[in-house]
């Protein structure tokens, strides 16, 4: 994989049924963020196929978590999944498309799947959004109180949302 990350987005899913369409509006949210919306049946049917990969393999029961995340490094943009899974298959690589997986503690790993970006671009020519620093990706201690959302990012959810509605 390479190695310098210009963006990246994740999202942390229930592995239920559920998560799929949720798959498919982060990726299409995303994608329409990062002018990259050619890529989208690409990429949504790779995300959709990892993310279903743990779905299927895992206890309806005590479903385990998983995280989807988007990056766009070099000329690729990466579809990488974080799951704890055990006895997930190998991840088989589309039609232009790099796969692999990292082994983790405890059983955990990523399964990545790097498509190249479009007309031979690179990620610094990827139109990007303006973006505040990222809170840190360590889990943070619950303390009880209400937990507060982002009214920027409500408002830019449901700015795609109602846009999406109207196509």
């Amino acid at each position: 994989m390479s190695a310098h990350t210009s963006q990246m987005d994740d999202i942390r899913l229930v592995a239920q049924p559920s998560a799929l369409p949720v798959t498919e509006l982060f990726v299409r949210l995303i994608l329409s963020d990062w002018s990259l919306l050619p890529m989208l049946e690409q990429v949504t049917s790779t995300a959709k196929r990892l993310v279903g990969t743990v779905i299927d393999a895992g206890d309806p029961r005590a479903p385990a978590f998983v995280t989807l995340r988007l990056r766009l490094r070099a000329d690729v943009l990466a579809v990488e999944v974080d799951d704890d899974v055990p006895g997930l298959p190998e991840p088989t690589a589309g039609p232009g498309e790099r796969v692999g997986v990292i082994p983790g503690p405890g059983g955990a790993r990523t399964t990545w799947c790097e498509l190249p970006l479009p007309g031979g671009m690179n990620a610094r020519q990827v139109r990007l959004p303006r973006r505040q620093d990222r809170r840190t990706l360590v889990d943070e201690p619950v303390s009880g109180e209400p937990v507060a959302a982002d009214p920027q990012v409500l408002e830019r959810l449901l700015t795609r949302l109602s846009g999406w509605s109207d196509s």
